[in-house]
């Protein structure tokens, strides 16, 4: 089984940088990466958020997290990428891909 990621900067906002993601199936959202770079929310493209998950990069752990386990497992997924690539690059990444076997 392969899963691929697809991610790319699409805004920097003063609430934070707007992400557009889509997966291999079919699946599309936004993340909303705040300036000190360590907490993540799903947001629509303008950067509003949308309901009350966030990934908090200091506690390690998703807060509130959706009911839909498929969209919860994503956005941890594609949450961490961003994250990571943050910390790695020392700023927000404009893309991101990663494909899995």
């Amino acid at each position: 089984m392969t899963a691929s990621w697809v991610c790319r900067k699409i805004a920097d906002l003063e609430t934070g940088s707007v992400h557009a993601w889509e997966t291999a199936e079919g699946l599309t959202g936004n993340i909303l990466v705040d300036p000190a770079e360590s907490v993540a929310r799903p947001c629509t493209p303008e950067g509003i958020p949308l309901g009350e998950m966030r990934l908090d990069k200091s506690a390690g752990t998703v807060e509130n997290p959706d009911p839909d386990q498929e969209l919860r497992h994503v956005f941890l997924i594609i949450a961490s990428l961003i994250l990571l690539e943050t910390e790695r690059q020392g700023r927000p990444p404009d893309r991101i891909t990663r494909t899995y076997w």
